[in-house]
């Protein structure tokens, strides 16, 4: 663009630059209203401006070029211009200085400042896109963890009390279990599909961050009951409700949440943050899809930190002993099994219950060497009980999901067996039947080779899952154990023992053997016995009991006529 009142030194210009090699669009202006107008129409790669002309002079069109694109470089082209309005041109942001006597300056002028601007022009693309990497996440295009915690700060310094807002945790649940079974890159389309779902049910004025893999925040403002985060709650599972198209596979989820309230429940935003957590958390442990943050939440969160140190110490300090519930066979009445039930002798605590402990290792990741020792453990003991001379009984170890699926598992198991001599028929493990309902191949091919080790395999907690004969009659397995439950809410005469018979002639009938758990009384230990059931354990025949008592009393199982001991400590 030119800003010149003569067409003749206009002219001038024009033959200058396309003798230069320019093809030029121009258009020529003479006045401040034209030179807007100009500028507010078309795209321009510089201005070329005289100094003085009747109705504009440069300084003042410098002005309006800097209002309107500030990048846009601006060249004084004059003849009448002093060198100190050059220079003050020059220092106000004006590109560069040429006279009209001397215009083969012109382009190479113009070809540096388009190459300062194309620099200028790339260097604020590279930022621009710095700063989308560095603020937004790359799979779902919300704000990512950074710039979560750059807003909720920003928000608490410039909010005042009479401003509050809400931050809400979004956590999906059972996200491991989708991405192994089908893959990481579905995984990835579940996250992206859920966070489209979240920003329509929350709108677009509504800040919503992607923490991590499996997690979302939203910040809501003007938000200080409980009431009125239980609906964003029931909006957010709603908009969750429907089927998730992935790869082929209809998949249903469900979400968990947590919230916290400035200023009630934080004046700074990594406590409103870790509040949200708090009870995000006590919503996950209470079985639960919300919950709001309470005080009594920080004693809890506090006491179960200090609970899982001292569980990275126990290991290392050999606080964890194995008890042994005896097992017994229904016909004979003789001990034909025991199994290792974990218990942690905590040095200030004194015995910690396992439902208190089991928890923690599975999410701390420690189920697996504490798994591990168990299982050494239970093998040691059962060769030094053998090679006492006492009667060889089978030791049945729990596998966790966790330790199931550890690569390497059956070679695991070898080197133990290896290790203490122990041989393979006299040691079994027990597997939840939820772990068997899931990857079905996986699965039998890892037991599979657990079975030729020449071990046994029991599915524990029969009946609670989702029982299926097409996976009992394709799974290499030995034995079906009745849950307690079952037993204990045995009645007699009640329909409900028809679950128990049922189980009992579903594995005989696939040649499997069974055992009942959480015998207490004579009156289940007899209906058990009538149904045919292989094998029992429980209070009414054994309570778990330190090593030397169970070697006790197999000492006493060694002679033909000993009726085993009731209910021993």
């Amino acid at each position: 663009m030119s800003v010149e009142d003569s067409e003749d030194d206009f002219e001038l210009i024009r033959n200058e630059l396309a003798e230069g090699g320019f093809t030029v669009m121009h258009r020529r202006v003479e006045a401040a209203e034209s030179l807007k107008e100009a500028l507010e129409c078309g795209y321009w790669d510089v201005v070329i401006c005289d100094h003085n002309l009747p109705r504009l002079d440069s300084m003042s069109a410098l002005m309006i070029v800097q209002t309107s694109a500030k990048d846009l470089p601006f060249i004084i082209v004059s003849g009448d211009i002093s060198d100190k309005m050059a220079v003050e041109a020059m220092r106000h942001g004006a590109r560069d200085f040429i006279r009209k006597d001397n215009l083969s300056r012109l382009v190479p002028a113009i070809k540096r400042e388009l190459r300062g601007a194309k620099a200028r022009a790339d260097l604020e693309d590279i930022q621009r896109r710095v700063h989308r990497i560095s603020h937004f996440d790359s799979l779902t295009g919300l704000p990512n963890c950074e710039y979560l915690f750059r807003h909720l700060e920003s928000m608490v310094l410039h909010a005042e009390h009479s401003n509050p807002f809400a931050v809400i945790l979004i956590d999906l649940n059972r996200f491991r279990k989708i991405t192994k079974t089908l893959g990481v890159l579905a995984g990835d389309k579940v996250i992206l599909e859920m966070s489209k779902r979240l920003r329509r049910a929350l709108g677009e004025g509504i800040f919503v961050a992607h923490l991590s893999t499996d997690r979302f925040v939203a910040v809501m403002p003007h938000m200080w009951q409980e009431a009125q985060a239980k609906e964003v709650a029931a909006i957010v599972h709603q908009c969750m409700n429907g089927a998730f198209q992935i790869d082929g596979q209809e998949l249903f989820v469900k979400v968990c949440l947590g919230v916290s309230f400035y200023p009630k429940d934080g004046q700074q935003w990594d406590e409103l943050f870790r509040n949200a957590e708090s009870a995000l958390y006590g919503a996950k442990v209470d079985g639960g899809s919300y919950q709001a943050y309470k005080p009594e939440m920080d004693v809890q969160g506090k006491e179960r930190l200090v609970m899982e140190t001292a569980l990275y110490h126990a290991l290392e300090e050999e606080q964890f002993v194995l008890h042994y519930q005896p097992q017994f066979d229904m016909l004979s009445g003789r001990v034909v099994g025991t199994e290792a039930l974990i218990r942690w002798r905590h040095p200030e605590l004194g015995m910690v219950p396992p439902d208190e402990f089991i928890s923690m290792l599975e999410e701390t990741g420690l189920i697996v060497p504490v798994g591990e020792w168990v299982l050494r453990t239970a093998c040691t003991r059962n060769k030094q009980w053998q090679d006492t001379g006492l009667p060889p009984v089978c030791v049945a170890v729990n596998l966790s999901a966790t330790q199931f699926r550890q690569p390497g598992l059956p070679q695991t198991i070898r080197n133990v067996l290896k290790e203490t001599g122990l041989l393979p028929e006299y040691l079994e493990l027990e597997i939840t039947e939820n772990i068997a309902m899931h990857a079905e191949e996986e699965v039998i091919s890892i037991l599979g080779e657990l079975r030729a080790i020449g071990i046994q395999i029991a599915i524990d907690d029969f009946g609670t899952g989702y029982s299926s004969l097409s996976y009992l009659k394709r799974f290499p397995i030995d034995k079906l154990k009745i849950d307690k439950s079952f037993v204990r809410d045995y009645q007699e005469g009640s329909s409900d023992n028809g679950i128990i018979t049922a189980i009992i002639g579903m594995g005989h009938g696939l040649k499997l053997k069974v055992i009942a758990e959480g015998v207490e009384t004579q009156a289940q230990a007899d209906f058990l016995k009538l149904r045919g059931c292989d094998e029992v354990q429980g209070y009414f025949y054994g309570r778990p009991m330190e090593d030397s008592d169970f070697a006790s009393l197999m000492a006493k199982a060694a002679y033909p006529n000993k009726q085993p001991c009731k209910a021993m400590a």
